[in-house]
């Protein structure tokens, strides 16, 4: 149990035997590193993505008998459906943590020079999935369990030449921590988490990768914490972890 290396903010021992969790974008960058910690913590893990060759990948990377995966689509038209049943075959889930974003297949663009096409299809990605995932998949969450965004911080600055992805990131800041504010008490506990630059496996093998950056499994090591409700920031809807030396913090960073 917990044989991940730890950063010297995480508590020693955290236990998540017994409980499910379901990670949305699991075989993505940080989705990746959120799975390997929440199974290094004890937890089943349902990882979920839209591509099957991606989730089989990650599954033979990972090789734990406590991981599954499955195909879920956002923007299909019968996901809450197969939400319902997902949560059925895994008797509801303890926590879910929704890591979906898309840089669109425009490139950098000025803002105003997006199309119409352009700027639907990142507000869909973006925008409109974090919502239909949070409508379909929040009763199917313990009262006592979690939900986490991931987010980035073009959800807090100027992101010049990506402006759709900084315009929906926002949006979604402000989606989750409105729903933080009407479930308080009432149902799971709702957290909007934003990161700074993470060290991810496809930027390590285009050869992008700095040590200062953020590794993938502490951001998972911040969530099992926040899922075992250990973390000095459970209370707290709204977190930053953009810094590796000093971690999850409860403040907005100073930006220049």
């Amino acid at each position: 149990m917990n044989t991940l290396t730890l950063p010297t903010w995480a508590r020693p021992h955290t236990d998540l035997t017994g409980r499910t969790a379901l990670v949305v974008g699991g075989a993505g960058g940080v989705g990746e590193g959120v799975v390997r910690a929440l199974l290094d913590a004890g937890a089943v893990v349902v990882a979920a993505g839209r591509s099957r060759a991606r989730l089989d990948e990650l599954a033979s990377r990972v090789r734990s008998p406590r991981l599954h995966t499955t195909v879920l689509d956002a923007l299909a038209e019968d996901l809450d459906q197969a939400v319902s049943t997902l949560a059925a075959g895994h008797g509801g889930f303890d926590a879910v943590v929704v890591s979906v974003a898309s840089w669109g297949d425009q490139g950098r663009k000025p803002l105003l020079a997006l199309t119409d096409a352009e700027w639907d299809a990142l507000v869909a990605a973006n925008q409109t999935s974090v919502f239909r995932l949070y409508r379909a998949l929040v009763p199917h969450v313990g009262a006592d369990g979690v939900l986490v965004q991931l987010n980035g911080l073009s959800a807090d600055l100027p992101f010049p030449g990506a402006g759709g992805v900084a315009l929906t990131a926002a949006a979604t800041k402000s989606l989750t921590r409105t729903l933080a504010a009407e479930l308080a008490g009432r149902g799971p506990r709702i957290h909007e988490v934003i990161l700074g630059v993470v060290r991810t496996r496809a930027r390590q093998l285009a050869g992008v990768d700095d040590p200062r950056w953020i590794d993938g499994t502490e951001v998972g090591i911040h969530l099992r914490e926040l899922i075992a409700g250990t973390s000095p920031l459970t209370g707290v809807a709204l977190h930053y972890f953009v810094s590796k030396a000093a971690g999850p913090s409860g403040s907005a960073p100073e930006h220049p």
